[in-house]
This record gives structure tokens, C-alpha cells and sequence, in this order.
């Protein structure tokens, strides 16, 4: 009998590449995804999988759609780095009730494992040392880095009260086919589009600002490395382990693409980290997971996915 994974979360970035792994190695996948969702990341595999349109902070919904799962993915927010801090109140509203909700679900329906797509890119806040390791201490300067962490907490409140498993995959930044170019979460992808369309291309701050960057196709694997996972690790950093600058991107963009253009550089942001470089040795270890593909390829790859972008 196949086993069955709910994704919530499903139909965006990163959730339809999960989708794409699991189906590859036989999985039933469900995909959960809100009220009027665009189906246009899954429509290729809309034959192979359940879609659920529902309301993430609806009790009823969450519970009825997790009833015959397996497994569950949560990959759901409804705020970005960017406008979390805009209105924090939302932010614990619509994503860390909701979360609790789901978590009391999964107890209800005896889920054998949580899959909790975190932030490595926000939880940890200013490094004191790099390459960032799990146990580095947790300081986030946004209200979603913050939501992030404290979601990750009640998973471990939920492991010591209800004996609810889960695994926790702080992805860092992760880029590629599929990712909505015209939100600035994904920087990558966003400043293609912006070059393909002759935009103004605007970087805040300096350029020196570093992050790290892996090709969502190899991440999106992580997720069915940490369902077969039995060790005694919970939180695992999904990242290349190399650091690029903002700068080191665009020169990038016009050695391997060949691009041309013009760029402005604005007041840095307060939240901004300046440098973000996760360790992803723990993941290597005991996932057996790493990255597969060289950035260059990655990066070919989504340029040709900005270039049939409408």
C-alpha cells in the first residue's frame, strides 16, 4: 500500500517541487492549498494527485483534509521576511494558531511524522559564526523569522506532550523553476524577470550582502530523506554551504547569462542579516542528503523559466 503525504501548502515554489519528489518515489500526495489557488506549479501533475482547496485557519478544514494522511508537510505563510513586521498581530494570527491547530489535527489522526519547512535565512539572526550549525543560538529580526522559531518550539512541545514526530528542514534560499518572480522574496528569480523585462534593477544596501543559495530540485528531496529519518536529529539546515553576495550574483548574471544592465543601490533594511551561511553537514551525515547541482546549471535552468514567464 503506498504511503500518503499531505502537502499544505502545496501548490507554490518549493511545495510543488516536494510534490514532484514524492510522486516520484510512489508516494499518494494530496495537496492542500488555499480557496481559489492558482493550480498553474501543479497543473502537470493534476492527474496524479488529490487537491484540497480549504482555509488554512479553519479547524474543520485542516482536520478533515489530514484524516487519511500519513505524513504532513506544512509549508503554509501568509507574510514574507519583508511586510512580517508590518503587522505582527496578523502574523501570529493566520500562521501560529493556524500551525496549532494543524498540530492538534495531526495528534487527532495519529500522523506518523510532521515535515516543518522552517527559515534558515531568518531564524538564527546575526551570525556569531560561520558556517552557521543548527545549535547556533536563535536571535530573528523578523516577525516571520520569529513565528518560524516559535513554530518550531511547540513541534518540540508537541514531541514531550503528545508524542507527535517531526523533522525540521531550515531551508536557507532556496531558487528556480516555478518561483514567483515578481515577489522580492526570491531574489534570484526576481531580478531575472526585472532584467528580462527591462526594469529598474534596485538592490538594498551596499551588494556585500551575502546568503545562501541551492537549487530547489535538490532541496525539495530533503523532505522524503527526513520522513525515512529515525535519528535522534530534529533540525536539519538545507542549504549549499556557500555564500554569495548580492554583487557576486549579478557579476553571475553577465558571465554565464550574458545579461546586460544597469543597477541602483538603496538604503539598506534594518531586518536585513548581512550574512547568512548555513552548515549543512548535519543534513549530509544523517539525511544523506547534499546538493547536486552546480549553480551555474541552476541558474541556466531558471533562466529559461523567466524567459516562458508571462
Amino acid at each position: 500500500m503506498k504511503k500518503s503525504c499531505i502537502i499544505y501548502g502545496g501548490a507554490g515554489f518549493i511545495g510543488s517541487h516536494i510534490a514532484d519528489d514524492l510522486l516520484a518515489r510512489n508516494f499518494k500526495v494530496t495537496v492542500f492549498d488555499k480557496l481559489n489557488a492558482s493550480r498553474k506549479n501543479v497543473e502537470h501533475i493534476l492527474d496524479k494527485i488529490d487537491f484540497i482547496e480549504g482555509d488554512f485557519n479553519n479547524k474543520v478544514d485542516i482536520n478533515k483534509s489530514s484524516k487519511k494522511a500519513d505524513y504532513v508537510v506544512h509549508l503554509v505563510s501568509s507574510t514574507l521576511p519583508a511586510n512580517s513586521n508590518l503587522n505582527p498581530f496578523y502574523d501570529v494570527e493566520s500562521n501560529l494558531l493556524s500551525t496549532l491547530n494543524l498540530l492538534e489535527s495531526c495528534v487527532k489522526n495519529n500522523i506518523k511524522k510532521v515535515i516543518f519547512i522552517s527559515s534558515g535565512g531568518t531564524v538564527y539572526g546575526n551570525p556569531l559564526k560561520l558556517p552557521i550549525k543548527e545549535d547556533h543560538p536563535t536571535n530573528p529580526m523578523s516577525s516571520y523569522g520569529i513565528i518560524k522559531l516559535s513554530i518550531e518550539k511547540y513541534l518540540g512541545l508537541y514531541r514531550n506532550l503528545k508524542r507527535l514526530n517531526y523533522k525540521i528542514l531550515r531551508f536557507s534560499n532556496p531558487f528556480g523553476e516555478r518561483q514567483n518572480p515578481k515577489l522580492r522574496q526570491g531574489l534570484i528569480t526576481h531580478l531575472l524577470y526585472r532584467i528580462k523585462n527591462k526594469m529598474p534593477i534596485e538592490i538594498w544596501g551596499d551588494g556585500k550582502t551575502i546568503r545562501d543559495y541551492f537549487y530547489i530540485k535538490d532541496g525539495a528531496k530533503s523532505v522524503y530523506k527526513s520522513i525515512i529519518d529515525n535519528s535522534q536529529n530534529y533540525i536539519y539546515n538545507i542549504s549549499s554551504s556557500k555564500g554569495l553576495s548580492i554583487n557576486q550574483i549579478l557579476e553571475k548574471f553577465r558571465r554565464i547569462l550574458k545579461l546586460n544592465f544597469k543597477v541602483k543601490y538603496l538604503e539598506s533594511r534594518r531586518f536585513d542579516v548581512s550574512v547568512n551561511i548555513l552548515d549543512n553537514r548535519l543534513a549530509a551525515k544523517y539525511l544523506g542528503w547534499e546538493t547536486e547541482t552546480d549553480f551555474s546549471t541552476a541558474l541556466k535552468n531558471t533562466w529559461r523559466y523567466i524567459l516562458d514567464y508571462e
